[in-house]
């Protein structure tokens, strides 16, 4: 089955936004089997929208499209998809009712242009919303199929996962793999996932910050069988790089299950860390105490930093991110501390410290990077080299990789 993804969206042409649905979709799509053959974004213009509709039609089994089912006039899914399957809007007053009652349950003033959006093609099914005012449709016409999901993500993804992934046809005869590397250059992972997988399978790689995500496919009657063997493999060629989860994860995880307590002082990662691991449901048996202690003043007033170590070495040493680790474990009476300090840019290096430079630290260990890239992405990758640390350093304190 060829799927297609039309994103509709001015905002998303002009950089406004970021298109995360596509990325989002191919991913849920990929999980059962179906692969994303094209993409298009089409801003808000009905006769672009109208011929991008036709196209993806004409070479594509399903088209799923997100955007333009708001309420305002420059929301043209609905008269699009009239126009191109020759499928006239029909009024449904069980959809006005519901979203009456929306705007009731929350006390909110509703526009009579909202009525727009109780309007469906002809023979479509309705795609219920539990998160908005929008409802999507599905309708099939000769050999292809047609799906319009709302823009905003926490309708879109209900929707897809509840509404519409029921009513395609997904695939069952492949299993697939999928694990992170931490710490690896990505053409390193490429060679030893290369040379362990061969033909017996398909892989892809994808690299955020310092991870690489490797993702692999195996299909037939024995894909259970080499699945289990080529990444019980790999596993062990990556050793102490592999991670079965986000670092993030993994270290909650690993803090939970042990009953570690910790403590967070931040410089320049300005609460990254701390924020990634209260992403994980549970980190409040064990997270003690996050602070940010930016300025100079508040590593030694918060954290009991000695004002001689900063004059002399520098907020950003191997000196200063030992004594604010150690300094937010003894205030906090967590078991470890982790600190991190650095030069996140544009400005502020020197020929001794470069911009990018950071020193990371677990209790007494202290590490140091220096990382390419804008002030972002050395914040995000201080804030994950930080966490992998802590990760290797729960390893050696409990033996069996997490």
């Amino acid at each position: 089955m060829k799927v297609e993804l039309l994103s509709t969206g001015t905002e998303l042409l002009r950089g406004k936004n970021v298109d995360t649905n596509a990325a989002w979709l191919a991913q849920q799509l990929s999980n059962v089997g179906l692969e994303v053959a094209h993409h298009q974004t089409v801003d808000d213009h009905f006769g672009r929208l109208v011929d991008a509709i036709k196209l993806a039609a004409s070479r594509s089994d399903l088209l799923i499209m997100t955007g333009g089912l708001g309420p305002t006039e420059d929301d043209y899914t609905r008269a699009a998809a009239e126009e191109a399957f020759h499928r006239p809007l029909v009024y449904r007053a069980d959809l006005w009712k519901r979203i009456e009652a929306r705007f009731r349950k929350y006390g909110t003033r509703m526009a009579s242009i909202n009525k727009r959006q109780a309007y469906v093609p002809k023979g479509a099914t309705v795609l219920a919303n539990s998160n908005g005012t929008a409802p999507g449709f599905f309708l099939k016409e000769g050999a292809v199929s047609f799906a319009a999901l709302p823009g905003p993500p926490r309708e879109m993804q209900p929707m897809f996962l509840q509404e519409l992934l029921p009513r395609i046809e997904t695939r069952s005869d492949f299993d697939v793999w999928t694990g992170n590397s931490f710490g690896l250059p990505e053409g390193t992972v490429d060679e030893i996932v290369n040379r362990i997988v061969g033909k017996r399978a398909t892989y892809g790689l994808t690299v955020r910050w310092a991870r690489v995500n490797i993702t692999i496919r195996a299909e037939g009657p024995h894909r259970k069988k080499v699945l289990a063997d080529l990444s019980r493999r790999v596993r062990a060629a990556l050793g102490d790089c592999h991670l079965d989860a986000e670092v993030h994860e993994v270290v909650a995880r690993k803090l939970i299950e042990t009953k570690t307590t910790l403590a967070v002082a931040e410089s320049c990662t300005g609460g990254l860390i701390s924020s990634r691991l209260t992403d994980v449901p549970g980190i409040s048996e064990v997270l003690l105490e996050s602070v940010v202690t930016y300025s100079n003043a508040s590593k030694v007033k918060r954290l009991g930093v000695d004002p001689a170590l900063i004059e002399a070495h520098g907020a950003v040493s191997e000196e200063v991110a030992r004594a604010m680790a150690l300094g937010v474990a003894r205030t906090s009476g967590a078991q470890i501390g982790i600190a991190v300090t650095g030069i996140a840019g544009p400005g502020g290096g020197s020929a001794a410290k470069p911009t990018g430079l950071c020193y990371m630290a677990v209790n007494d260990r202290v590490e140091s990077k220096v990382f390419s890239g804008d002030r972002i992405y050395v914040k995000e990758r201080a804030a994950g080299y930080t966490l992998n640390l802590l990760r290797l350093h729960l390893m050696k304190a409990s033996g069996p990789r997490p």
